[in-house]
């Protein structure tokens, strides 16, 4: 095999695996989209973040 025959293999190589990952995100995504439509309202719903509430200090209260 050559040098140019074995760029060649290396290219379309590459292209097959670039188009099968294409496709295959594509299909990921309809089938995330297809399972969203299916689901219920009540699963859909972004979960919310907890965060801690920082105590306030008294104005009087000096900074250190």
């Amino acid at each position: 095999m050559s040098y140019y025959e074995l760029l060649q293999v290396i290219a379309a190589s590459s292209s097959l695996t670039l188009a099968l990952a294409w496709l295959l995100r594509t299909f990921w995504r309809r089938a995330m989209d297809g399972l969203q439509r299916l689901l219920p309202p009540r699963y859909l719903k972004s979960r919310s973040v907890h965060r801690r509430t920082s105590r306030r200090l008294p104005a009087s209260t000096p900074h250190e």
